[in-house]
């Protein structure tokens, strides 16, 4: 059992203090910190983007509108190709809004003072100057909230695979509000603004995108979910989670720095390689401990006829799920496959609920009722047929 899930509730004059259902906790002082550092940030942020729609406001809101679909297409993609749960859209909205306000707020005022830290040990016209000063502002500041998050009992950050997630989507955040701030005031400084902002959303948006500031807090975020789950020792579980800031903090540095030459995209795709690297072996990693961890609740905690270990076998990935409504679909018809997938997502939600909140908790009991249920609709679907 990881060390978020043996973790007691909060207890206060004896009586366990129960979880909230999203992040929103309006007895946590972190909750009430995120949201005065929130407000102060906004106080920063939205001049900013006023005065970026303001400069220009046809391509202003071109390159709004470009950004903002960016950022709901990739939510919505990851958000829904996660492997076991789908988190609340609050603690996502939540995360996001860290990234889109905070993390940028904070770091218009930290960067400028970075960037003079930098540039006396540099000099004021090293190309590297950005590479090094951004990335030691904007780095810790969105693992930050990745961090804020898993002390709020209800984010519910209990894999590194969610720490991942949640880095994730605080980066995009970050990354939606800084292309649309430089997209829209490089614009409104060109000849022919609109094409400027249909090159500029190209290249930071769809060449690069992938493998910028979601995929930096990714990393991080898995090291601070590994912070907050493992058992390890106290020094590994810093070691680890300092390791992979750093990591995300040097990946950042390379995308930026002058160390590949030539076009633009050809650098940008270059440099993407060993990001997506990184990136896919933190995923792949954070993935496997999150089915190490089912695994062993379907084995230890889960009754066998709720979720037994060979159940879980056939809901393990994503493919297996899919293949099972398949077949299914082919031998008794579109009732059943439909009856499948509502018994994998109860039998998933009660891994997740004997997990997160233990077995005899109301939501694990709740989620065995819907796996009962799901079952007998099942075997009458299969029986009819």
């Amino acid at each position: 059992m990881t060390r978020a899930a043996a973790r007691p509730p909060a207890v206060r004059g004896g009586i366990p203090r129960p979880r909230t259902a999203t992040f929103i906790d309006l007895r946590s002082w972190v909750f009430w910190t995120f949201l005065a550092m929130g407000a102060a940030a906004f106080t920063v942020v939205a001049p900013l983007i006023l005065e970026s729609l303001l400069a220009n406001p046809a391509s202003g809101a071109l390159a709004a509108g470009l950004w903002l679909l960016y950022g709901l297409v990739f939510a919505t993609v990851v958000y829904q190709l996660e492997l076991y749960e789908r988190r609340p859209v609050v603690n996502v909205l939540g995360a996001l809004a860290w990234g889109a306000v905070v993390a940028v707020g904070v770091s218009r005022i930290g960067g400028p003072a970075m960037h003079e830290i930098v540039g006396g040990w540099l000099g004021e016209d090293s190309p590297w100057l950005s590479a090094i000063a951004a990335p030691l502002v904007e780095e810790p500041l969105k693992a930050l909230g990745v961090v804020a998050l898993a002390l709020i009992p209800g984010a519910r950050i209990r894999t590194v695979a969610d720490g991942a997630f949640y880095g994730g989507m605080v980066g995009l955040g970050f990354q939606v509000v800084e292309g649309f701030l430089y997209t829209a005031r490089t614009a409104a400084l060109a000849g022919d603004a609109m094409d400027t902002v249909v090159q500029m959303f190209v290249m930071r948006g769809l060449v690069s995108g992938v493998w910028s500031h979601a995929a930096f807090s990714a990393l991080a975020g898995a090291g601070v979910g590994y912070f907050f789950v493992s058992v390890a020792p106290a020094w590994w579980r810093w070691g680890v989670m300092l390791a992979t800031l750093g990591a995300a903090m040097v990946l950042h540095s390379f995308l930026n720095s002058p160390l590949i030459s030539g076009p633009p995209v050809l650098s940008a795709l270059i440099k993407g390689v060993p990001i997506v690297v990184v990136l896919a072996t933190t995923l792949h990693v954070s993935h496997q401990r999150e089915r190490e961890v089912f695994a062993r609740m379907a084995r230890d905690t889960v009754p066998d006829h709720l979720v037994s270990p060979v159940d879980f076998e056939g809901l393990s990935t994503r493919r297996r799920r899919r293949r099972a409504r398949l077949d299914m679909l082919d031998r008794h018809g579109v009732q059943a496959a439909r009856d499948l997938l509502a018994l994998q997502r109860a039998q998933l939600a009660l891994l997740v609920a004997a997990h997160t909140d233990g077995m005899v908790s109301a939501r694990a009991a709740d989620a065995a009722g819907r796996v009962t249920a799901a079952r007998s609709r099942l075997a009458w679907s299969v029986a009819g047929r």
